[in-house]
């Protein structure tokens, strides 16, 4: 039986709820890598059902560039559920934006490290 992989694109509305998540809204695009701007960021989040391993992956971003014109992509979880994310520059248009952790989720994780380390 073959695999069957679905994708189906969110909404603006549907990120926003997902951007509410914890863990969710702590990765965030922060500059581009063709033109450095860094600022704000129109974003696109797909959803994914049905991979089942690296390989898929592959097809998958092939599958992106191809039919949606996203070269640079990135998987991404949360919990059971998995996404493809990217980001598009408003100054060049390029896609090839770099994803980062938040500050402040950094200064939260350096803190529970900190407290692990010493207790």
């Amino acid at each position: 039986m073959k695999n069957i992989i679905r994708v189906r694109e969110l909404s603006e509305r549907e990120i926003e709820k997902w951007d509410k998540r914890k863990g969710f809204r702590d990765f965030r695009p922060v500059e581009c890598a063709d033109c450095g701007f860094k600022g704000t960021f129109p974003r696109r989040l797909f959803l994914v059902e049905g991979i089942k391993d690296e390989s898929d992956r592959g097809i998958l971003r092939l599958n992106m560039k191809q039919n949606h014109g996203i070269e640079y992509c990135f998987f991404r979880t949360d919990g059971k559920r998995e996404f493809i994310e990217t980001a598009f520059c408003p100054e060049c248009n390029s896609n090839n934006v770099v994803f980062d952790i938040t500050h402040d989720a950094l200064i939260k994780a350096l803190r529970k490290i900190n407290k692990d380390l010493f207790m």
